[in-house]
Formats: structure tokens, C-alpha cells, sequence
């Protein structure tokens, strides 16, 4: 089926000054484009407890291992997180002075910013001696998740997504998680998560891409039913994945409980997708990636369904058309922006200016008033995205 798209023109784009745009923003849309400056070894002896990266589908840093305990994000204030992007020549710096964790711009002192909490679910052991820090996943600073079948078979095709870190994340410092997710361990994991006195909206699955359908059936969807079996009270399941071929295994996402589903695109534009995704590309196609995602939203309900684009890998023309695109087919909308991972294709490759993500946030934000009824996946801000706060209106 051929798709018609929405046009761009409807709306302008705020101006890139964005001068009503709240200073925490400013400041993490800066963090996120120039990433900042500190010693790698700077968290290794302090005595803080916090969320520290366990890398389960990306490496963000160059020559960072495990040890280093660089943590997940950092708080900003205001209700921000962002991720802990580590880059030379960037005007930001972070640093300890005493006990506080200060960001330094241009060498004079901005704030201190806070790490985020230890998470009450990690430092446990299950019953096969397992510990689950080794197989939750959390994602942003708060939500539990899991990262199920963490593989994805174009990498064997030597066609991955351009910025795609994760092979290379699990062989070297995520290769201490677990690989296998099987029910009585997805149960008992689950189970630690609901009975930690943490609060728990929703439990969030991103899913690499198996081979076939049956492979979509044995490695995501039955650690899936587990996590719902297990779930009392039931909470909402969300799942990043790849659509399947066969697309009544959508019904089946909805049958063992997920109930909201992403498949995300990444790249709007029909030939920078080809250049950007080219596994997705050839094995799969951009056409039936929308039809997947009109199959899913007649099975899981408008505004349950999202799709996902990067930004900083296509023009903005492209992004913005693409956003406005998926919001007028009442899709949810996920954007995330553009970091250049050391082991991606794409690892040279610049990540987006201040004045482009500023450019695009504003006209998100305009989307966001012309579609009241779309939400954003989580409730929390995000590391590396800022659909949350737009939609909050932090543009405003």
C-alpha cells in the first residue's frame, strides 16, 4: 500500500531562540547536542549509591567500562533528566567540588545537578542465583523494564541502523547481563520489581529483532505473558519492537497483556530510511511499516500505538513532516535525538545542533496543540528525548 502524508506547511516553526522556553530545557537540549567534558574516573571511589548504567542496549561513551559507575542519567531540577553524554571539546563540564556534582559551562558554574536514585529492585537474587541488576533494564532514572531478545539478526546481514550501538554494547560492557529470559525468572524478577515499594505506572520492554515470527513468539512475546502473569495488581506493559511479519502477532502483544505497543520507523524520509535503516529497509520496507502500524492501531486503540523518529539523521523538513504525519494518523508520537555511539555505523556522524532540536521542540510543540488527544509513553522525562517536556509544556 502506498501512503499519502501530511503536509508540513500547516504550521511554522516556532523560532529557534525559543525565547519562552524554560532554562532546564535549554540546558538539557544543550547537554544532549554538545555533551560535556569530566574525568571517566571520577564516580569510581565515591561512596554515593545511585542508578548506575548497565549499557543494556547502547554504549553513549567511548572506552567506558562498567567500573567507571557512570550513572544512568543525571537529575538537572525542574523534573529533567539527560543522559550522560561524554564528548571532548565540549563547552560543558562536570566535576565534584566536596560532596556536590556541579556542570560547569564555558568554565564558570552553571548548577548542581543531582544522580539519580539506587532503584530498590536491583541487588537482588533469584532463585537460579541470578541477580537482577543482570536483567532488568530500567530506562530514564525510575521506569523498570527489560530488554528482551537484546540481538537483532541485521547485524548478521551487515545491515543495522546507522546509530545502533547495541551488538557492540552486549559484546563488551553490557556483556554481563543475561541474554535468556525465561518464565520463572521473568516471574520472580517481576515480582521484586511490584513488592520493592517503588512506584510502578507501567514496566516498559524494548525488544531487539529476532529472525522470524516464531522467534517474536519464543524470545518476546512468552517473557511477556511471564511479566503479565506475574503482575499483581496489574500494571501497563509497553513494547518497542519490531513489527512481524505475520501481523496477527500484534493480536497475540495484546492477548498476554501489553497494552500499548512502538514500532518505530527512526527515519522519516523514504530514502534517507533506505540509507539510515537498511536492514529495515530491504527485509522488511517502509510501506508495510505503515500498514503495521494502522494493523496495530485497529488492535490496541488510537493514541496506543506510537512510532518512533530520531532526530538529526534526515533534514528537519523531513522530521517535522514525519511528526506531523504519524499525529494525524492518531499514532503517538516518540522522538529521540540523535547521539553518535562509539561501535555504530554512524559513529562519526554529528550530532544535531542546539538551533535544530530547538527548531524541531517547537514545532512539537505546535503538534501538540493541534492534536490535544496525543500523549507521550511515559509520564517522566527521558534521557534522551524531550517529548515529555514539550508536551508539559516547557516550551511555553
Amino acid at each position: 500500500m502506498q501512503w499519502c502524508y501530511a503536509s508540513v506547511r500547516a504550521l511554522s516553526p516556532i523560532p529557534a531562540q525559543g525565547g519562552l522556553m524554560r532554562n532546564s530545557l535549554r540546558t538539557k537540549i544543550s547537554l544532549i547536542s554538545k555533551g560535556m567534558q569530566f574525568d571517566l574516573g571520577m564516580f569510581v571511589d565515591t561512596d554515593k549509591r545511585y542508578y548506575e548504567n548497565t549499557y543494556g542496549y547502547c554504549i553513549t561513551n567511548r572506552n567506558v567500562k562498567r567500573e567507571h559507575r557512570l550513572p544512568q542519567v543525571l537529575w538537572l531540577g525542574d523534573n529533567l533528566v539527560v543522559s550522560v553524554l561524554r564528548r571532548e571539546n565540549s563547552p560543558w563540564s562536570l566535576r565534584f567540588d566536596g560532596d556536590d556534582l556541579n556542570l560547569y559551562k564555558d568554565g564558570a558554574f552553571v548548577q548542581t545537578v543531582q544522580l539519580p536514585e539506587a532503584l530498590p529492585f536491583f541487588g537482588k537474587t533469584l532463585s537460579d542465583g541470578t541477580r537482577t541488576d543482570e536483567v532488568i533494564s530500567a530506562y530514564g532514572a525510575v521506569t523498570p523494564g527489560f530488554f528482551l531478545y537484546p540481538d537483532c539478526y541485521y547485524f548478521d546481514k551487515g545491515k543495522p541502523c546507522g546509530f545502533c550501538s547495541l551488538r557492540k554494547a552486549r559484546k563488551t560492557v553490557g556483556k554481563p547481563l543475561v541474554t535468556e529470559f525465561g518464565r520463572q525468572r521473568m516471574m520472580e524478577t517481576t515480582r521484586h520489581i511490584q513488592s520493592s515499594g517503588w512506584k510502578i505506572p507501567i514496566i516498559t520492554n524494548t525488544c531487539g529483532t529476532p529472525l522470524d515470527d516464531e522467534g517474536t513468539r519464543k524470545y518476546i512475546i512468552e517473557p511477556l505473558k511471564a511479566i503479565n502473569d506475574a503482575c499483581d495488581p496489574k500494571v501497563n506493559i509497553h513494547v518497542l519492537a519490531h513489527p512481524p511479519n505475520d501481523f496477527s502477532l500484534i493480536d497475540e502483544y495484546k492477548a498476554v497483556g501489553v497494552t500499548s505497543i512502538a514500532f518505530n520507523l527512526e527515519v522519516y524520509d523514504r530514502k534517507t530510511f533506505a540509507e539510515v535503516c537498511p536492514g529495515k529497509d530491504q527485509f522488511y520496507g517502509y510501506d508495510k511499516w505503515w500498514d503495521s502500524l494502522e494493523y496495530a492501531k485497529g488492535v490496541f486503540g488510537e493514541w496506543n500505538v506510537f512510532c518512533g523518529l530520531v532526530w538529526g539523521v534526515e533534514p528537519l523538513e523531513s522530521s517535522m513532516e514525519g511528526m506531523d504525519t504519524i499525529l494525524s494518523r492518531n499514532i503517538g508520537l516518540a522522538t529521540n535525538i540523535f547521539h553518535a555511539d562509539p561501535g555504530s555505523v554512524m559513529q562519526n556522524h554529528p550530532q544535531p545542533s542546539e538551533e535544530d532540536i530547538i527548531a524541531l521542540a517547537g514545532y512539537e510543540a505546535q503538534l501538540y496543540r493541534k492534536y490535544p488527544k496525543a500523549r507521550t509513553i511515559y509520564d517522566v522525562s527521558m534521557r534522551n528525548t524531550i517529548d515529555w517536556e514539550i508536551h508539559n509544556g516547557y516550551m511555553e
